[in-house]
């Protein structure tokens, strides 16, 4: 086996699925907000109607999401490739669209098609292509695309300023697809074993001469106690890591200027391409439950920073950089915890049903915070729940730790010998 070789392909899997997530997840979940406000107005709708195209695209992956845990092993590279290109051809048919429901229906599909390019194919990739470093390895699929999305999106404002958000939405359908067809086709692979080769960090002297998949039965892990745990994990933090979208108006309520807002989000994303990596470096080395919980106390420590910004523009800076802290671990933070609690056997299966409730939560999470918002007049009363809602997440996280423990762990070869068995005794 030349090692050199096979560890630059896993390498550079990294790199494809970090071409993938921007070209498809972040370009189409966070940079299409850009063209929110000029299309409404072109469609003669308000800012609130068009951005449920966000909320349908959250229910769209929640829909997909129950086929690809089954789907995944069978599909080949062109038809990833596929799922991704039918989300740009949507983006790009948008860009011809004359009311405002087409964006609702065209978010909904693309959502489906994101279901089978996001975190669960990412993660389950990566997973299958790591026994070391894996916490890293996903870290850096997404510090990649949070590049290209600082990248693209202040180049999608230059080219609504030189040409209409039309033209501008195609281009960036384009360019969208650019990135994600071909990593899809030619750098992405489900596994090393499909390129005859074996994950990275795998020794033989320790592992034996074959590469065995160990963890819990899906059948089994579904209607564990950690099962739940993991899936009330990955929905509350899905709810509070939207707050990152609300900078702007929590900056218009603590009297700063529009920009700061504004650059707060930008902060954040700046922090995100650093905490990716660096999160999932920890996670290599103390372990996926104890760093989840750490670096929990860091979005804690961000929302009493935020707290206590107001007339600060510096502190309130700071509390949005550390307030990434919270959407990295939905990414490499969760499917790291899900990958040690349930192991690697059936891991795509568990993750798609466990990332069903997180999508599903994402959908309702904006609207929690406005309404705490509105409801109260403040954003202390966001802040606190937050705090809260993260200390029921660091509980949940280390209940599915210590629950998982008692789960039984079989290979995929005494797991078959199992079903034969039953068969047999039929």
């Amino acid at each position: 086996m030349d090692t050199k070789k096979n560890n630059l392909r896993a390498w550079l899997t990294v790199l494809g699925c970090g071409m993938l997530i921007a070209g498809s997840v972040t370009f189409y979940t966070v940079v299409i907000g850009n063209f929110f406000v000029p299309a409404s107005e072109a469609l003669g709708s308000d800012y609130s109607s068009i951005s449920l195209y966000s909320t349908l695209v959250y229910i769209g992956i929640a829909c997909g999401l129950p086929f690809v845990g089954n789907w995944l092993p069978k599909i080949p590279p062109i038809g990833i490739a596929g799922f991704a290109a039918l989300q740009s051809i949507i983006v790009a048919a948008l860009s011809f669209s004359t009311d405002v429901m087409w964006w609702w229906i065209g978010g909904w599909l693309i959502g489906v098609g994101m279901a089978f390019t996001s975190i669960v194919f990412i993660s389950t990739v990566l997973t299958n292509w790591f026994t070391q470093k894996t916490g890293l390895a996903i870290g850096l699929a997404w510090a990649l695309a949070s590049v290209a999305s600082a990248i693209m999106s202040p180049v999608t404002v230059s080219l609504m300023e030189m040409m209409d958000w039309r033209t501008s939405l195609l281009i960036f359908a384009i360019v969208g697809a650019v990135l994600a067809v071909p990593a899809a086709l030619f750098l992405v692979s489900y596994s090393p074993e499909r390129k005859g080769m074996v994950p990275y960090g795998y020794d033989p002297s320790v592992s034996g001469e074959v590469v065995m998949e160990s963890g819990v039965p899906a059948k089994r892990a579904v209607k564990s106690l950690a099962f739940v745990l993991v899936a009330l994990a990955l929905a509350l933090t899905q709810i509070v890591s939207v707050i990152n979208a609300y900078f702007p108006m929590y900056a218009e309520s603590v009297g700063f200027a529009p920009t700061v807002g504004a650059f707060m989000i930008s902060v954040a994303l700046i922090f995100d391409i650093v905490l990716n990596p660096v999160i999932g470096m920890t996670i290599d080395k103390f372990g996926a439950i104890k760093a989840f919980v750490a670096w929990s106390c860091i979005g804690i420590l961000s929302m009493l920073i935020l707290m206590v910004s107001a007339g600060n523009e510096i502190i309130a800076y700071l509390g949005a950089g550390l307030g990434d802290t919270l959407y990295v671990l939905l990414g490499v933070g969760i499917a790291s915890v899900a990958s040690t609690v349930f192991g690697t056997k059936d891991y795509g299966k568990i993750f798609a049903y466990i990332t069903i409730f997180g999508f599903a939560a994402g959908s309702v999470g904006g609207f929690i915070i406005a309404s705490l918002y509105e409801g109260t007049g403040s954003f202390e009363a966001v802040f606190i729940f937050c705090i809260v809602t993260i200390i029921v997440i660091m509980a949940a996280v280390i209940g599915a730790g210590l629950s998982g423990k008692k789960l039984p762990h079989v290979t995929q070869e005494a797991d078959l010998a199992v079903e034969e068995e039953l068969a047999g005794a039929r």
